[in-house]
């Protein structure tokens, strides 16, 4: 298992199997969860930014919203990511991914847009008698890897029910997705030079372990 803090204010959580921990950390900072497998992980503070990439059968739970309030998942297998009550996350995108669960307590309080690209199963719980509500499942037409979808919360707590596409809106070769990279990268940047500028930091980040407990 890997966690590190690099200069450039990513905290990187890499590789754990069958654990569950906490994870603390700084405003400055944007929290990558990578690789995990059968574990449970809580954003215990507020940071830049959260993603979550390549985890297996694993729960991640943000108890503290972050700065930039955006989240992405991508690549994850048969994952849960819940918002505690009072957790605000305006963007989430889940590219990739195959049986994502996103458990909230009020949509139209919590969430705002989901964007989403090459998914199957992704669902949203939303706490109520309703039960999971089924986002999206991909359809058997190819085309659909080529376009950006985007599903926004309406007054009655409910989504969208006709996705908006964007032709080109994600990026489908290595040339789009470094520019998109590029362009993500310096987002950070300024966000992180906003941050520096205006909030006072807290503690270097920690890791906080505690006993495994079957998810």
């Amino acid at each position: 298992a890997v966690v590190s803090t690099q200069s450039t204010g990513r905290a990187t959580v890499k590789e754990r199997n069958g654990e569950e921990f906490e994870w603390t950390g700084t405003l400055r900072e944007s929290l990558y969860i990578l690789e995990c497998n059968n574990s449970g992980v809580t954003v215990g503070s507020k940071c830049s930014k959260v993603s979550v990439e390549n985890c297996r059968d694993t729960k991640v739970t943000l108890n503290y919203g972050n700065i930039t309030s955006y989240l992405e998942i991508i690549n994850c297998h048969n994952c849960e990511v819940t918002l505690a009550d009072g957790v605000t996350i305006a963007t989430v995108t889940v590219d990739g991914a195959r049986g994502v669960t996103l458990r909230v307590s009020n949509c139209q309080e919590q969430l705002e847009k989901i964007w989403w690209h090459n998914v199957s199963k992704l669902y949203v719980d939303r706490g109520d008698e309703l039960g999971l509500f089924l986002l999206d499942k991909i359809p058997d037409n190819n085309e659909i890897t080529k376009f950006q979808h985007v599903c926004k919360v309406k007054p009655d707590n409910t989504f969208s029910k006709e996705p908006v596409m964007r032709e080109n809106g994600y990026p489908i070769t290595e040339e789009e997705k470094m520019a998109a990279d590029a362009k993500m990268e310096e987002y950070d940047r300024r966000m992180l030079e906003m941050v520096k500028q205006n909030v006072t930091i807290g503690p270097n980040s920690s890791l906080k372990a505690r006993p495994y407990s079957a998810l």
